[in-house]
């Protein structure tokens, strides 16, 4: 069997597998494929995506649900996008799921669990019992190995898929010559060596939209590393 890249990989499975883990550096386009990618649709035709960002300030509230005062200063109950996802069977986002904090973690261990055993009481008067619906799925992203996460949120991730391209669609917004230099940067596993694809978008928009001269803008984006990154730049021209 031919090796496929990791784009391939992901839109093969994204969809199609009820638990997938995109991981790799940042600005790489994996939010992208996880919420777009064979999006199940609801009953109006609609992508039928719920997406939380995690931070170390995310609470279980976030995912589960809270009470807020409604119109008539009366408390209402609020599901989280967890819920949310759980109830209309779609597919929940969960973007940089190695930051979530450890209450948001423990919470993601039972919205994780299996169909035939998951199910959640929420902290509702009602103390209503909710159940995953049909169609239910998970894509998370993780900037970081999936040995960060903790072993019982990893081994609820049966497909991990290591992004280490940038997506070729996101590419294909740069000039040819300046492809290779871009994802190389972007790509990197050394963090100091790392340039994030949203830089590079940054350096072109000044150049192109605003007319700003290739050095200028290359400094004010890139800052000391500018003269090597142009220099790679126009090595890359002569190559081709």
């Amino acid at each position: 069997m031919n090796k496929q890249t990791c784009w391939q990989l992901a839109n093969l499975v994204v969809g199609k597998s009820n638990r997938v883990l995109l991981y790799g550096p940042p600005g790489t386009g994996k939010t992208h494929v996880a919420v777009k990618e064979n999006a199940p649709l609801n009953i109006n035709g609609d992508p039928n995506v719920f997406q939380i960002t995690m931070t170390e300030e995310s609470t279980s509230a976030d995912l589960m649900g809270f009470y807020q005062i409604g119109e008539n200063q009366e408390f209402v109950w609020h599901d989280g996008i967890a819920i949310q996802a759980w109830r209309n069977g779609g597919r929940l986002v969960i973007n940089e799921i190695d930051h979530a904090s450890p209450d948001a973690m423990t919470f993601l261990h039972a919205i994780l669990d299996d169909k035939s055993i998951a199910g959640i009481t929420l902290n509702n008067r009602e103390k209503e019992t909710v159940y995953p619906a049909e169609g239910f799925q998970v894509v998370a992203t993780s900037n970081a190995d999936p040995e960060s996460l903790p072993q019982a949120v990893k081994d609820r991730f049966p497909v991990a898929i290591n992004i280490d391209e940038i997506n070729p669609k996101a590419l294909e917004k740069f000039p040819e010559e300046w492809r290779q230099v871009i994802n190389d940067t972007a790509v990197s596993t050394d963090e100091y060596e790392r340039i994030s694809v949203r830089k590079w978008e940054e350096f072109f928009r000044l150049t192109e939209e605003q007319g700003l001269d290739m050095d200028v803008a290359g400094y004010i984006v890139f800052g000391d590393r500018s003269e090597e990154l142009l220099d790679a730049i126009k090595l890359a021209k002569v190559d081709n």
